[in-house]
């Protein structure tokens, strides 16, 4: 670890740190043979690089005789790589229902990367010779509304599915030798025998890219105000509960209310599959309740934490020093993530991943409560 610690002016303070360490034998629960009779075992089998950079700034904005006020920086930013494993890559997760094998652990890999299906948004995604008739309009592949690679047939738009009367159109032999629905999400594939089976993708990190955290303490004279906005940038979360309730059109995107002929979608944009996913005969963005790139979602947020307000009483009947204050937590939320608390993860269920931090899944969970409290509090000489 390196640090350092500069006074600015003898005013400011500036404060920096590095951390780097390497955990070798890192206990991993491993896939073994199923003629053990057992389906993992806890072993020591690889090694874990943690790097971690720290910084704050404080600054002391005005200090007066009855008047002060002070702000206080801090960011922080950690990676976990995987740099080395002594067995065959696997994938591991939680005994939560569909969260088994959403985190990959391979050499290289970033801890806590998600994995699951892809729904395609580019045309480089497409194979050829379908990526070379994609695009422009009269193609046949285009980006709907939402951003979605759809197939659309050639010389028509994505808009004209109910005017043409397409939605029920059907493309034998598309790409990856799989039928395509008209105007539906595409999945990624190429895996499997046949390569028709959808291809795991990464879709995101349960950890964030970097925390920072602002605070104030102002006082005028018997009055004093602290306030901590707390933010955290980067990470993902799969929203489970919103991934659960598309199939029971519970889901408030499945409602077609405001959309026009034009960007009404059917119930299948949702909840059926194309041929050959699996025999439930279930998909869209439900997918089987799959991870995919429409459910695992940014969760980046920005908290006001905490709000106190403080009031100095001083002596009451010529006894102590007494102070009220008024405190608020979790107050605001500024994120765009479509669940109730971007601020979510599952404890140990069994998984081999055992925090919430790194079980980044939204499953139904309480979200943060927001609470008020009264304090009194005094002092004696």
């Amino acid at each position: 670890e390196l640090g350092a610690d500069v006074e600015i002016l003898n005013r400011y303070g500036v404060n920096v740190s590095y951390a780097r360490a390497n955990i070798d034998r890192q206990i991993l629960r491993a896939p073994v043979s199923a003629s053990t009779g057992f389906t993992d075992q806890w072993r020591n089998a690889g090694a874990l690089r943690n790097t971690t950079w720290e910084a704050s700034l404080n600054l002391p904005l005005i200090q007066r005789r009855d008047v002060s006020w002070s702000v206080r920086f801090i960011y922080d930013r950690t990676r976990s790589m995987i740099t080395r494993l002594d067995i065959p890559e696997y994938f591991d997760g939680t005994n939560l229902q569909g969260t088994g094998t959403m985190f990959k652990i391979a050499a290289g890999e970033r801890l806590g990367t998600f994995y699951g299906h892809k729904f395609l948004t580019s045309c480089s995604e497409l194979p050829a010779p379908f990526n070379t008739d994609c695009g422009g309009a009269g193609a046949s592949f285009q980006r709907n509304d939402e951003g979605w690679l759809v197939w659309v047939g050639t010389r028509n738009s994505w808009r004209d599915g109910i005017t043409k009367n397409l939605w029920e159109t059907q493309l034998p032999s598309g790409p990856w030798g799989v039928t395509l629905n008209w105007g539906m999400p595409i999945l990624l594939r190429g895996s499997g025998s046949d390569g028709k089976s959808p291809a795991l993708a990464a879709l995101g990190n349960a950890l964030p890219d970097f925390h920072f955290a602002v605070s104030q303490d102002f006082s005028w004279r018997r009055l004093s105000v602290y306030a901590l906005v707390d933010a955290s940038i980067g990470q993902d979360v799969w929203n489970q509960g919103f991934h659960w309730a598309h199939l029971d059109f519970l889901s408030k995107d499945v409602d077609q209310v405001g959309k026009s002929v034009e960007t009404a979608k059917p119930i299948g944009y949702y909840w059926r599959t194309s041929p050959a996913d699996g025999f439930t005969g279930l998909g869209g963005f439900y997918d089987q309740l799959q991870p995919n790139n429409y459910t695992v979602e940014d969760a980046s947020y920005a908290k006001l934490r905490e709000l106190t307000v403080s009031y100095r009483v001083g002596p009451v009947g010529g006894v102590g020093d007494w102070q009220v204050s008024l405190i608020g937590r979790n107050l605001f939320t500024i994120t765009g993530y479509r669940g109730f608390d971007p601020e979510v993860g599952i404890a140990y269920t069994g998984g081999g991943l055992g925090s919430a931090a790194l079980n980044a899944v939204d499953a139904f969970t309480f979200p943060n409560l927001r609470t008020f409290s009264v304090a009194v509090s005094t002092s004696f000489k």
